[in-house]
């Protein structure tokens, strides 16, 4: 109960069981400091305009328990007035609703959780984001570690004091924490969490390996921590460590089963982007060695090419290039696409670059060639299919004959620096057994400069207007001003900041 204006005057039993606090320091306006200091200026500037309304004050906020520990409370206070209205005290109530905010920062957490572990194949970066998400509403600091053969390393982690991080990553630079640390060795071996709830000074102790390493320990003041175990499709990948140090929380056995459910989740999401890390690195190895390792020589004619698979998510292993002689002479000129993303579509590229090698030997017409490729991919991968372009460079009269099945068309750069394309249209393969096309020709000048490219190079931001302005801009540049590598130049003038969400694969033949 509080006077009129506020100053608290009773308090029954149980607030004093729940805060350990006397009446001295509860009466008047000291039972304020039980708040925690994160929602201490709100409840004060409520309570102020309560007091001058009158109306009913009403909040959620956190009260600190005698051992340090805040739980969410409902509170309530009511006016008693006088027949005609004046305020003659106020009743006031206190009750936990912690399990009730605890399961409402769950379900959001969960939620959250399931949006970061989605964003990214990439494990350092799931760990980082999951390390950000769990601190500081779960836990003071948060660690993650993987285990890589014989290595346990550390993959990421977060602390919510920035001197506390300091001291935690000297503590690692000089001791790190290994399999062997008696916590860690505990929980690998046996597979299941191990809580401690309040950290001893004795613990420290026995863990410390001399003098220093106990000062390390006692400086970042770890008081509270769970050790759990990361486990997907049955087997052990690594351990996180989430703790408390002196922000008066503690881990109880309560939380167990909330960061089991966090670390199944995680070890789950970290399982699946090694698996892809790991199938993007064989597809990527793969795409580069199903791709010509040196062009043709061609008096009068310089060659060049770049491929670049993907680095920012699985989409390796679809883009080709080719160059090939031929029997009689000519040379042949191929780029494509395969849809789809890793090793299954590395492998239908390898096929259909021989596809088109090999029927290019049977004919010099490139729409035959490409109808040739369709055939091989409907027997061979029915549900696949590709974009490809096609083209024969006669270097006795400089002509270029070019088909296409459904690939961005081929850019022509003359030596004044004007740029156009090379039109032709065509299904692509998979899509062209109802429907071929003819063959288009064009003549090449001196200083001419044909670029073949995939879609990775104009969309490596999701931007492909802006990518075919800057794709013009560099051949027209090349054109004017031949570089040593005009495949490499063309595509550090298109991607200005080295990142792309695609595999990129460029062919450029220019008329010396």
């Amino acid at each position: 109960m509080a006077a009129p204006d506020g100053r608290a005057e009773y308090f029954n039993a149980q607030w004093f069981a729940y805060t350990g606090a006397s009446y001295a320091e509860a009466a008047d306006d000291g039972w304020l400091r039980a708040a925690h200091p994160d929602d201490l200026p709100r409840v004060v500037g409520l309570r102020s305009q309560t007091l001058q309304s009158g109306d009913l004050f009403e909040t959620e906020f956190r009260l600190r328990r005698f051992d340090g520990e805040y739980r969410w409370f409902l509170v309530r206070s009511v006016a008693m007035r006088s027949p005609s209205g004046e305020i003659l005290r106020w009743f006031g109530s206190c009750t936990d609703i912690n399990a009730q905010k605890r399961a409402e920062e769950l379900l959001l957490f969960f939620a959250r959780a399931g949006s970061v572990l989605s964003e990214s194949l990439e494990p350092r970066v799931l760990g980082r984001n999951f390390a950000k998400l769990l601190v500081p509403d779960f836990a003071d600091y948060c660690q993650l570690f993987l285990i890589d053969g014989d290595e346990f390393a550390l993959l990421a982690d977060d602390y919510a004091d920035v001197a506390q991080a300091a001291a935690m990553h000297e503590l690692l630079a000089r001791y790190p924490i290994t399999r062997d640390d008696r916590l860690i060795a505990g929980v690998l071996a046996s597979g299941q969490p191990r809580l401690i709830e309040e950290v001893l000074p004795e613990m420290r102790a026995q863990r410390a390996q001399d003098a220093e390493h106990r000062a390390l320990l006692d400086r970042f003041d770890a008081r509270s921590l769970i050790c759990m175990p990361l486990v997907a499709r049955g087997n052990l990948i690594g351990v996180f460590l989430s703790g408390y140090t002196r922000s008066g929380r503690r881990h109880s056995s309560s939380d167990v089963p909330v960061l089991h459910e966090m670390a199944r989740r995680l070890a789950l999401a970290l399982d699946n982007a090694r698996r892809y890390q790991n199938e993007h690195e064989v597809a990527a190895a793969f795409a580069k060695a199903m791709l010509p390792r040196e062009l043709p020589r061609v008096e009068g004619v310089r060659l060049s090419r770049l491929y670049i698979p993907a680095s920012t998510e699985l989409r390796v292993g679809g883009d080709w290039f080719d160059a090939f002689a031929l029997p009689s002479g000519l040379i042949g000129l191929s780029i494509g696409d395969v849809t789809g993303h890793g090793l299954d579509a590395a492998i239908v590229m390898g096929e259909m670059r021989q596809a088109i090698r090999s029927a290019a030997i049977e004919s010099n017409a490139p729409s035959r060639v490409l109808d040739h490729a369709d055939r091989v991919l409907a027997m061979n991968h029915p549900d696949s299919i590709a974009t490809a372009g096609f083209g024969i460079y006669d270097p006795a009269d400089r002509s270029l004959t070019y088909a296409t099945a459904g690939h961005p068309p081929p850019l022509v750069a003359r030596a004044d620096g004007s740029v156009y394309e090379v039109l032709a249209t065509g299904l692509p393969l998979g899509l062209r057994s109802t429907w071929t096309c003819d063959s288009t020709s064009i003549s090449l000048d001196d200083g001419s400069l044909v670029c073949f490219y995939t879609d990775g190079l104009t969309e490596f931001d999701r931007n492909a207007i802006a990518g075919e302005k800057s794709l013009h801009a560099a051949l027209a540049a090349q054109a004017l001003a031949p570089a040593r590598d005009p495949a490499a130049a063309i595509y550090h003038a298109v991607v200005h900041d080295g990142s792309h969400h695609d595999d990129t694969a460029i062919l450029v033949l220019q008329i010396e």
